[in-house]
Parts: C-alpha cells; sequence; structure tokens
C-alpha cells in the first residue's frame, strides 16, 4: 500500500518552492538499505533510468523510492530513487524528455542534513571530511540543509561546510577552448607518435580532464580519461581517427560542460606480405600496395607534385622507383610524409685472389649488403646466398657480421678449369647481387679469368 507523507525522507515538512509544491509519498517499487562500495569507480543504473556513477572509494546506500511531485500543485508525481551518499563523489546522469516533466528523479542525502533532488541531466553529489558539495552542471535541482528547500538553477555549485545551513555558491566552470598542436600525425612502426591537447580560457579551472574518442562507424567511443593542469600528452593510439574533448575542473572537483571536439588523426598502413618499415621508410615489391588506415577524407599528393586528389585506400611505388606520398586535411597546409622505397636488397660479391688456381689457392667470398638507398643493412634482413662449381650448388660454411658476410670455396676433386658463381637473393629470392671467377688447374699454364 503506498502512504502519502508530506515530508522529503528524513524531514517532516517540505515547503513551497517557487509556487511549486514538493510531496512525496513512499513506493515499495525499491530495495531498502542496499549498500554500495566503489573500489574502482562504479556505474550503477537505477530503476526509472538513472544512471549513477560512483568515484572510487565512494560508499552509498540505497534507500526506499519515494513519489515525489515536482511540477506544479496537481501535476503528476515522479518516481524518485533515495541514495543516502555517506562518502565520496557521486555523479547523476537522467535523461531529460522534451516534455520536460522528469519521469524520474534522484534524491540525494548527505551528512549534516544536507540533501539534493537531481531531476534531469548532470548533477553532482560530494562528501568530504567536513563538506559536502551539490552542483548543477547540466539541469536545476533542488538542495537544502534541513528544511531549507531552494532550487538549485542549472551552472551553479553549492556548498556546505559543516552543520552550518547557510552556504557558499559559485558557478560550475565553464567550457573551455581546446587545440591540439599536430593534429595529424604519421603512426609507422613500433610506437606511435604521442599527441598534445591544450586546454584553457576557464579562470575557475583548477586542472581539466582530457577524453580520448575513437571516431567509428557507429559514432563516437571512448578510449581514455586524463587530468592534466593544461597540456595533456596522448600516447599510445592506434592508427585512426579521433577526436579529443576537455572538461573545467575546479578545486572543488567540479567539472564543468564539455568543450567542443577537436580532431585528432593518427595514419598508419597495413604491410603486405614480404614488406616492412624500416628507418622511416616503408619497403614494398615492385608491385606491392600498403593499405591506409586513418587516411579517409584527406588529400593525397606525390613527390613534389602540387596537385592534390582524394587518399586513396593504399600506395605503391610509382614505377617501381622511390616514391613520397603527401597527406593532409582538405585545405590545410600541414602534411605529413609516408616514404615508399623498393624493398631492394643490394650486395657487393667480391671473390679474391683474382687469379686462382686450385688446389693450391684457397677461394675466400666476400658480401656486403646494403639498402635501396645504399645504406648498409642491419642482422635482421635476410640475405640467401648460393655458391655453385660449374653448375653443381657447393655448401660452404657462412660467417655473417653486421652487413658483410665471409666464406671460403675448397677445391673440388674434379678436374679444371672451373667456373665459381656466387648468387645473392634477398629473403623473397629477388636477385640482389652475384659474381664469377674462372678457376685453373694448377697443372695448367691457362691464366684464371672473370
Amino acid at each position: 500500500m503506498i502512504r502519502s507523507v508530506t515530508a522529503l525522507a528524513l524531514f517532516a515538512v517540505v515547503p513551497t518552492l517557487c509556487a511549486s509544491t514538493l510531496q512525496a509519498s513512499e513506493s515499495n517499487t525499491a530495495d531498502s538499505g542496499s549498500s554500495t562500495n566503489a573500489v574502482e569507480g562504479t556505474t550503477k543504473q537505477l530503476a526509472g533510468g538513472a544512471l549513477l556513477h560512483l568515484a572510487p572509494g565512494t560508499r552509498i546506500e540505497m534507500g526506499r523510492s519515494l513519489k515525489l511531485q515536482l511540477g506544479a500543485a496537481g501535476s503528476p508525481q515522479t518516481v524518485t530513487q533515495v541514495v543516502k551518499l555517506i562518502s565520496g563523489r557521486v555523479d547523476v546522469e537522467i535523461d531529460i524528455p522534451a516534455n520536460k516533466v522528469p519521469k524520474t528523479a534522484v534524491l540525494l542525502q548527505a551528512p549534516h542534513k544536507v540533501s539534493a533532488v537531481a531531476k534531469g541531466g548532470h548533477s553532482i553529489a560530494i562528501v568530504d571530511a567536513n563538506r559536502v558539495t551539490i552542483a548543477a552542471v547540466d539541469g536545476d535541482m533542488l538542495a537544502a540543509a534541513g528544511n531549507d528547500w531552494k532550487t538549485l538553477p542549472t551552472g551553479l555549485v553549492r556548498g556546505f561546510v559543516g552543520s552550518d545551513p547557510s552556504y557558499q555558491e559559485q558557478k560550475v566552470p565553464g567550457a573551455p577552448s581546446i587545440s591540439i598542436s599536430r593534429p595529424l600525425l604519421l603512426a609507422l612502426g613500433a610506437d606511435a607518435p604521442d599527441a598534445h591537447a591544450q586546454a584553457a580560457g576557464v579562470k575557475e579551472a583548477d586542472h581539466y580532464q582530457f577524453s580520448v574518442w575513437r571516431v567509428t562507424e557507429k559514432g563516437r567511443e571512448l578510449v581514455r580519461r586524463l587530468d592534466a593542469p593544461g597540456s595533456a600528452a596522448i600516447s599510445g593510439l592506434l592508427p585512426g581517427e579521433y577526436q579529443v574533448t576537455a572538461h573545467a575542473v575546479d578545486a572543488a572537483g567540479i567539472f564543468g560542460q564539455e568543450s567542443a571536439a577537436s580532431s585528432l588523426r593518427l595514419v598508419g598502413a597495413v604491410l603486405p606480405v614480404g614488406a616492412r618499415y624500416e628507418a622511416g621508410a616503408i619497403l614494398l615489391g615492385q608491385r606491392a600496395r600498403a593499405r591506409l588506415i586513418g587516411a579517409a577524407g584527406l588529400e593525397a599528393s606525390y613527390n613534389a607534385s602540387r596537385h592534390f586528389v582524394a587518399a586513396p585506400d593504399s600506395v605503391g611505388l610509382t614505377r617501381g622507383e622511390s616514391t613520397l606520398v603527401r597527406l593532409r586535411e582538405p585545405g590545410s597546409a600541414e602534411e605529413i610524409r609516408i616514404d615508399l622505397e623498393p624493398r631492394s636488397l643490394r650486395a657487393d660479391v667480391q671473390i679474391t685472389p683474382t687469379h686462382p688456381r686450385w688446389p693450391a689457392d684457397t677461394i675466400e667470398v666476400t658480401v656486403q649488403l646494403y639498402d635501396a638507398r645504399g645504406r648498409p643493412i642491419t642482422e635482421t634482413t635476410l640475405a640467401t646466398p648460393k655458391v655453385l662449381v660449374d653448375v653443381q650448388p657447393v655448401e660452404v660454411t657462412w660467417i655473417r657480421s653486421g652487413n658483410t658476410m665471409h666464406a671460403f670455396v675448397p677445391a673440388p676433386p674434379s678436374r679444371g678449369p672451373w667456373v665459381v658463381r656466387v648468387e645473392i637473393a634477398d629473403e623473397f629470392g629477388d636477385p640482389a647481387g652475384r659474381d664469377f671467377i674462372e678457376v685453373t688447374d694448377q697443372k695448367s699454364d691457362r691464366v684464371s679469368t672473370r
């Protein structure tokens, strides 16, 4: 059975507020006395759809729900969930219907007989050691010390110290301006570069809370939040399209309206089999293409051309030669550059001595390996050597140090003259270099030649 009362939770009398009568009745639709301790931050959805976001360490108890008349006299009553905030912080989010008549509300009971009713939008209540802070970030509230109920208009913060019914009032921090120093970044290789966001323009701000959102076909998804005095380094993002927003947060922990979103892009690439990113360039096969990530909607130009076109889905070498791909936002002068290089390995093969005779001489092969730009490669880049005497492959032992390979070719048991060939291929079988030498028999008067 529902019993009509003229009380708000713990209080016996509820006065008229701005010609609106606040009346309450108990409801049996909610559990009584349940408690929650937020350890790592908890989101709790209440009956009626209100969301409670509990900061880590927050302690609350759920009471029996009430029906409150939050509108003018004679207006329908609103089912109101009762939350006793023992300590910590709770953010209340309630969708405001188009007709402005609240479908649900939340009564927050705090120490020192401080209470508040969240009717819609975003409301905050914070309980510290000797202070209770109530904020109507977006949407009006009702707040009281004892029975002194007053409207708390949207955009205001009300603070109560101890049992003193008087309060201090200030504005909710305004929406900051936000900018990103380099909104278009190239993210190739193992590590993505840091993005740097700056927020400013709110004098009440103690610091700013930055939110990083990934833009997808379904909308935007929150990636992370971080607090910073005014400038934040955003690291570890995967290639893609993002938005960054900021809230100004005052010394009491109240944050205001969210800033406008600032766009951020990290352009990456999916490399085909056999390609690799090395020394600032993508090394590609002659006909291979790297698929771009996060480049949709950008403009592209190639080498030194001043003409830009819509960025393609993938990029490759132009006529098999080194290619510079330049990307930018439409109309922007700021560019990022992707160097594409042929995935070619160049092998410098030397066979000594110059005029060998077998079996008296031992033939030494020295191979030096370079990339397409003529730079010595590292040992991580594979090379496949092959030695042939006449047309027969010969097994030799190769010793490699850095970009240099050594081997010795022993004399075969057959009779000469012979031709020794050395061929080097890259890890995909493409030729990288070769050399040969003619070896004479020690008993012959003929001189070996190349």
